[in-house]
């Protein structure tokens, strides 16, 4: 019964570096798979020596099957368990930088093979130190399941344009009630070249929003327009109509964003450049936060709260 179970043991950890292996070998040469959120192209150019992290990667995980292969042989325990060890500790600190910085979709991946690893390896072999194996492991767990909620929270939640592409190197998020969002989505749409370059990201603070954002997406025509656009800001008829279950998902969705910029007021625009709209005499005189930096020329009181009616919005 014991060999059948350390035999079993051994294939299971055997796969999982095998694949683990092949996983950041595959990455390494530019597959960028599982790829789904920002840290993904961020870490893609982290290295050392000039080498990628995942040909560390991948070398980490060969030396553990190939450990596997002689366990148990004399010597084989030992080495097993301090490889095992080690996956686990730097592992550990680079998931640590992900929940202070970027979470990594295709690093937790990477992540998730080291944990089945670790785990065939510590109880279904004999190895020294388990219970330090077992402890780092815990720590291990804590900070997997922190950035891996932070990944499910940045692919499956991600942001909805209701204008423009998701593409776009300017996002604006607005609420159609607030008069500071109207003045700045007026002076980009107007100017041709700046509507392109903008993703337009609705924010439904209220239920008067809701009923003039439900009435810009039922309408017939094929694709919305500027016009469509513009008309968001308009009174709702005495009739209006009602959001589905899932464009409240995306609403939602767009809010989740907002917060993780730490904005709580709109028109929040995000660009990574100042922006130049050259067909207005007068410049755009509203506030703009950049997601990456200091808020630029705004004060706690500019705008429009985000998420609560504000009798104080500032027009």
């Amino acid at each position: 019964m014991h060999i059948d179970k350390l035999s079993k043991a051994k294939v299971a950890l055997l796969v999982c570096s095998l694949l683990g292996g092949f996983y950041c070998l595959l990455n390494a040469a530019g597959a960028e798979l599982f790829c789904g959120t920002r840290g993904c192209e961020i870490y893609a150019g982290y290295g050392l020596f000039g080498l990628s992290f995942y040909i560390y990667g991948f070398a980490g995980f060969l030396g553990i099957f190939l450990l596997t292969l002689w366990y148990p042989r004399r010597g084989a325990h030992l080495l097993l368990s301090v490889a095992v060890g080690l996956a686990l500790l730097f592992d550990t600190l680079f998931l640590i930088y992900q929940s202070l910085l970027w979470p990594c979709s295709n690093c937790h991946v990477v992540a998730l093979l080291i944990g089945l690893t670790a785990f065939f390896a510590v109880f279904g072999l004999d190895l020294p130190g388990r219970k330090v194996l077992i402890g780092t492991g815990l720590l291990w767990s804590v900070f997997f399941l922190f950035v891996g909620l932070a990944v499910v929270k940045e692919v499956a939640f991600s942001p909805w344009p209701i204008y423009g592409s998701a593409e776009a190197s300017v996002k604006v998020y607005f609420s159609p009630t607030c008069p500071a969002c109207e003045e700045a989505a007026r002076k980009i749409l107007n100017d041709p070249q700046a509507a392109t370059e903008t993703a337009f990201y609705p924010i439904a603070k209220n239920s008067t929003d809701e009923a003039r954002l439900a009435r810009l997406l039922r309408n017939p025509g094929p694709m919305i327009n500027v016009a469509d656009m513009l008309g968001l800001f308009e009174q709702e008829p005495d009739h209006p109509a009602k959001l589905s279950v899932r464009e409240k998902f995306l609403l939602f969705c767009n809010k989740m964003a907002l917060a993780r910029s730490d904005a709580t007021r709109v028109p929040l625009i995000v660009s990574p450049s100042i922006i130049e709209i050259d067909s207005l005499d007068v410049g755009l005189s509203l506030p703009i936060e950049n997601l990456w930096g200091r808020p630029v020329g705004t004060t706690p009181d500019a705008g429009c709260s985000a998420f609560t009616d504000d009798e104080d919005c500032e027009e």
